[in-house]
């Protein structure tokens, strides 16, 4: 995720709350038993009793508990960082986009090494990054979309992937729909909107199967983008009774705070516990796994629909979905770099070490090279699948993607 602006709240964010019957609720409650007991045991331990609810939260203050969990991707961040991001503005669908028609100098900062790493954003009128700086109206269109990494997050404009691929292929017009933060649902939302006006080609979806949780919109992850400034909408693929699945939609939905959460991390606990129960089963990993699946062939069938060739291409070095695209017969290829990898000096050679994890312009370069050769023959034959062997493909099995994948 990339949308904190600075420590603090973001200023378009409107923070979500629990209605004030259940805030009400909550914190009466501890009053309620106080009484009970000191109604049936007598004063001393009333008292006893409130007093263990603030001891409690003095305990877990001293322990400094920020109930944020271990996330993988922490092995990987830099210390401390200050972000300074202007470029997004609020959406009633899809929760934000890049504001159209704007240029802004972002920052990331790490203040306690005297570091900062300065990048321009331009966005055009369509709320697109921008990928030439010269007018590409009227060539055919190829649209790339994806988060961050192919939005380009801490990179210059000129620096990322779609860029890159413009100035190889210039007799095409190259669209990055790229947006930090977004979800396959939000892509998949975003695609509905633009892809009978664009009618590109070629629908290019910059993929990792690190985005399963967000389309679903667990708690974890809606926890985490409500510090850092989002209020995405999501779905869930669901067995539905004619033995096919369907993609329940649901609008913007949102991380909710209990009042004082902020300042006392026994109210913190509470809140993270009502939110689990509110979105319980949202983070269940076979809810991930067949809603992901399930937007992969949304997408697919949306481009069909459109006469456009679909194609989605790895940026990560994990392939953990090739057994869905050997079954399903998508077009895909595997990522070529791994984000994972670092020099003698230990530090990573395709992440913008030590500002982020993010892809760095050595990656993108990497990304633009590959994807030319691919780019071309899906314009020319509309196809493209990994050599076979190093990762095995077939032929596209209509059967048996319909017994497995019953979707549409």
């Amino acid at each position: 995720m990339s949308m904190n602006i600075e420590n603090s709240r973001p200023a378009l964010t409107t923070i979500e709350r629990f209605s004030p019957i259940v805030s009400g609720a909550l914190f009466l409650l501890p009053l309620l038993v106080a009484a009970a007991v000191g109604y049936f045991f007598g004063l001393a331990w009333e008292l006893i009793v409130l007093g263990v609810v603030i001891w409690s939260d003095i305990l877990l203050r001293i322990a400094g508990v920020n109930f944020r969990g271990r996330r993988k991707k922490d092995k990987v961040m830099a210390p401390r960082t200050v972000k300074q991001f202007s470029s997004h503005t609020p959406d009633p669908t899809l929760g934000w986009t890049l504001t159209p028609g704007s240029t802004n100098t972002n920052t990331i900062a790490i203040p306690r090494k005297n570091l900062i790493l300065e990048y321009r954003v331009t966005a055009d009128d369509q709320g697109r990054r921008v990928t030439s700086e010269t007018d590409t109206t009227g060539k055919p269109a190829i649209s790339f979309y994806g988060c961050s990494n192919t939005f380009g997050w801490g990179l210059n404009n000129e620096a990322t992937y779609p860029w890159l691929v413009q100035a190889d292929m210039p007799d095409h017009a190259i669209r990055n729909y790229g947006v930090s933060g977004y979800s396959l649902y939000q892509v998949l939302l975003r695609m509905e909107q633009t892809i009978e006006a664009d009618k590109p080609e070629t629908v290019v979806l910059g993929f990792s199967p690190g985005l399963e949780a967000r389309s679903v919109s667990d708690h974890h992850y809606l926890r985490i983008l409500s510090e850092q400034g989002g209020t995405p909408p999501s779905c869930l693929s669901l067995p539905a009774k004619d033995g096919k699945r369907t993609l329940k939609r649901f609008g913007l939905e949102a991380y909710k705070h209990l009042p004082l959460s902020d300042g006392s991390p026994l109210i913190k606990l509470v809140e993270r516990r009502l939110n689990r129960a509110l979105y319980a089963g949202r983070a269940q990993n076979d809810g991930h796994r067949k809603t992901t699946e399930h937007l992969l062939l949304a997408m697919e069938n949306l481009c069909k629909k459109h006469g456009v060739v679909f194609h989605v291409q790895y940026l990560v070095a994990n392939t953990g979905y090739r057994q869905f695209f050997h079954q399903t017969g998508l077009n895909w290829a595997p990522g070529p770099v791994d984000l994972d990898a670092c020099n003698e000096a230990g530090t990573y050679t395709y992440r913008l070490d030590p500002f982020d994890g993010h892809p760095n312009p050595a990656a993108n370069r990497e990304y633009a090279t590959t994807l030319a050769p691919i780019l071309k023959q899906l314009l020319t034959t509309g196809t493209y699948k990994p050599a076979p062997g190093a990762l095995g493909t077939t032929k596209r099995d209509e059967a048996t993607e319909s017994a497995i994948y019953p979707i549409f």
